[in-house]
């Protein structure tokens, strides 16, 4: 809008200009002192109004400059800050993105811990289920030490000897066996067992 009164008022001026031409000329080919009297007259008025213009002129030019510095710095301000905004959305969607991972992770962990439950549950079903807490009574690491001896190099052949220490072995294992399993029926939910 600026430019706009700006070129009006320059087009002004040059038909301000053309009218003092004009005066001049008839001026010059007037013959009377009042008819020259009044033409000067004219033209000191056009001439201070093509002054005024000039000035109005110089001042929206000004203007224009400011405001396009203005403007200028407005747009300057709004991109940056639109590229921190970009920033800030890209880092917030980063952190969803990684959030939403981590929950499907703990949602996966989750559904595969009910799995678990649900197959001890299934297990439990029709077993006795105790209702107090049973205490761990810990097993003597004496007990389950197996006591195999080697056989002496000499008694190797020996069937008898051979049998004796197969026996041995045997009621070891069987010892060791009972123990494992009297500890099933006081804890039935202790995972490690059942698999000993």
């Amino acid at each position: 809008a600026e430019l706009f009164k700006t070129n009006e008022l320059k087009a002004q001026i040059q038909e301000k200009d053309t009218v003092i031409l004009k005066l001049k000329e008839k001026t010059k080919s007037s013959s009377g002192d009042v008819k020259e009297r009044k033409v000067e007259k004219d033209v000191e008025e056009i001439e201070t109004l093509n002054l005024e213009l000039d000035h109005k002129v110089t001042k929206l030019a000004a203007e224009n400059k400011h405001l396009k510095q203005t403007y200028k710095q407005l747009f300057d301000s709004i991109k940056s800050s639109r590229v921190q905004s970009k920033e800030q959305c890209d880092e917030l969607i980063n952190k969803v993105n990684l959030k939403s991972v981590e929950v499907a992770d703990l949602n996966a962990s989750l559904l595969e811990k009910v799995m678990v439950i649900t197959a001890l549950i299934e297990q439990l079903k029709g077993k006795a289920v105790l209702s107090k807490a049973v205490s761990l009574n810990p097993i003597d690491p004496a007990l389950l030490q197996v006591d195999v001896v080697p056989l002496v190099p000499k008694l190797r052949k020996n069937r008898t000897a051979h049998i004796d220490y197969i026996k041995h072995t045997l009621e070891e294992a069987a010892t060791l066996r009972e123990l494992v399993e009297s500890k099933r029926l006081l804890s039935p939910l202790n995972t490690p067992l059942p698999y000993a």
